[in-house]
């Protein structure tokens, strides 16, 4: 297999309707640049992602264009309302995805290091397996990376529970590559976040409170 068909594309996710954060989320500053940019740069700066397919809103193309590169392609969800499964799909429907294993992962997980994401590249191929969750402390986070013969299984399942569904089906066959990152874990969907973002004491805390937050059920 060829280098171009070894390497993942990776699908970013970014036709949310940022509800919570009550502004497009993924366009607002983080510092110096947007929250879409640092999230960006993480697979363009990784060794073993080959494209990156930025999905977008209905009509958004031409406000995120100037973030266009020869590896960068825009695809447009048309119908977003339906479910982060639709701009998954969308992705993975565009010709730069055809034939290839392919890494997913939400526009608000902006800290997440290039070489984290080479890490998992490289776990998934010797491993040999369809599907490699990182996590960190049990948490999962992102990206996740999965087979290309898992593909249709996106268009046939998911409309209800999401990815949920894929990874249910596919147990046996998945990896969950422990992590020492907790940045894999950290997404922004509030102003509270955002304010937290810049601050890595702050943001890898946050994450320990989801952490402990799951391990309290089991302990009872």
């Amino acid at each position: 297999m060829s280098t171009l068909k070894s390497n993942p594309v990776a699908i970013v996710l970014a036709a949310g309707g940022s509800e919570r954060m009550g502004q497009d989320k993924l366009l607002t500053m983080l510092g110096k640049k947007r929250i879409i940019e640092h999230t960006l740069r993480t697979y363009r700066k990784a060794e073993r992602v080959q494209d990156v397919i930025l999905v977008v809103p209905p009509g958004a193309t031409q406000t995120y264009e100037p973030l266009r590169t020869a590896r960068l392609h825009i695809v447009e969800n048309p119908d977003p309302s339906r479910g982060m499964i639709t701009s998954i799909r969308a992705g993975l429907d565009c010709s730069w995805a055809q034939e290839r294993n392919f890494l997913i992962t939400p526009g608000d997980v902006p800290f997440v290091p290039p070489e984290t994401v080479d890490q998992i590249v490289t776990e998934f191929v010797t491993r040999r397996c369809k599907v490699v969750i990182p996590t960190y402390k049990g948490l999962g986070g992102h990206p996740g990376l999965f087979s290309q013969e898992l593909r249709d299984d996106f268009f046939l399942r998911g409309d209800k529970n999401g990815t949920r569904e894929i990874l249910f089906r596919h147990q046996q066959d998945t990896v969950r590559l422990h992590l020492h990152e907790p940045d894999i874990c950290f997404d922004i969907d509030t102003p509270e976040h955002l304010a937290m973002a810049a601050d890595p004491g702050a943001r890898w805390a946050r994450v320990m409170d989801q952490v402990e937050a799951k391990r309290k059920p089991r302990l009872r």
